[in-house]
């Protein structure tokens, strides 16, 4: 990876699975051609290691791994990511997403100390909401990125507002 000097850093934090991760590369990829901004891409083991071969070989985006173990949370071992899960098992991969904030908070805290400054925000994925206490602790700007159509999320949010009579 190319190195260069950047004013701030950006933290992207996508959920893991491919539909997740592959916007959150796009984005990162389009935040990096700015040249303005160092960006940072935390992700698990497995998940780090596939992205890395994403990457062209000139991109200066960092990869930072995140500890997890999914044995601890009734998945198969060494399951990090939707694609090696089966689908009714999906779920607990996501109830287990909140066991990252902690390891979460200390890579922000380290990538302030390192720097000397917080990053100038953390963008995360929409099922990682608890990054949003983390950034607000931290005095971190804090975004939700969703890379699924408008439309979708609009009928989603209805959906939820408006839950039909049971």
């Amino acid at each position: 990876m190319a190195e260069r000097e950047r004013e701030e850093n950006i933290v992207l934090f996508p959920f893991m699975a491919q539909g997740h991760i592959i916007p959150f590369l796009a984005l990162a990829l389009h935040i990096e051609q700015s040249k303005n901004y160092t960006v940072t891409l935390v992700n698990t083991p497995s998940n780090i290691k596939k992205l890395r071969s994403f990457l062209p070989p000139n991109s200066s985006i960092n990869l930072l791994e995140i500890p997890f173990s999914s044995s601890d949370y009734g998945l198969p071992p060494n399951t990090e990511n939707t694609d090696t899960l089966p689908y009714y098992q999906v779920i607990q991969l996501v109830e287990a997403g909140v066991s990252l904030k902690p390891s979460f908070k200390k890579l922000i805290e380290n990538l302030t100390e390192q720097q000397g400054n917080p990053p100038l925000c953390i963008i995360a994925d929409i099922f990682f909401g608890w990054t949003a206490s983390v950034a607000k602790e931290l005095n971190v700007f804090h975004a939700i990125f969703n890379g699924a159509g408008g439309f979708g999320l609009a009928c989603y949010h209805s959906l939820w507002m408006n839950l039909p009579h049971r």
